[in-house]
């Protein structure tokens, strides 16, 4: 049982024991698919128990379970799509702009300078009415 365990995390193991790679957690990152292999047959008491002796880095089943929830986290934060969103940008007719942003594209706002406080003043007393904003004017 060990060995089909040890199999299933040999990369991890490998990464591991790599002077240059960057931390713990990328290693997990790296092989997350393997630990979740390795999961379904076997205990983190046990996976950490292979990883201690194969490493020799000091690892607990609290600490391994940990690391693969981050990782887990981050996978299925990735997965999810992100829904286009409608942005209200102002004009220079102090107008407001419907724009809407998708996925693969990205747009910056750049606030509008104001050159003179007579249009600091203008700007701060417009007036917005509910009715116009119920119809989408």
């Amino acid at each position: 049982m060990n060995d089909s365990i040890k199999n299933q995390i040999k990369e991890l193991i490998s990464l591991l024991n790599d002077p240059h790679i960057k931390s713990k957690q990328a290693a997990f990152n790296a092989c997350f698919e393997q630990l979740t292999r390795a999961k379904e047959l076997a205990s983190w008491e046990t996976i950490a128990a292979i990883i201690n002796t194969e490493t020799g880095i000091v690892f607990d089943a609290k600490t391994a379970s940990n690391m693969y929830g981050r990782t887990k986290k981050k996978y299925s934060n990735e997965k999810v799509s992100i829904k286009s969103k409608i942005v209200n940008l102002i004009n220079k007719n102090n107008d407001f702009e419907s724009t809407k942003i998708d996925n693969n594209e990205t747009y910056q706002n750049q606030k509008r300078q104001v050159s003179n406080p007579d249009e600091l003043r203008k700007i701060r007393s417009r007036t917005i009415d509910l009715d116009e904003l119920k119809n989408g004017d």
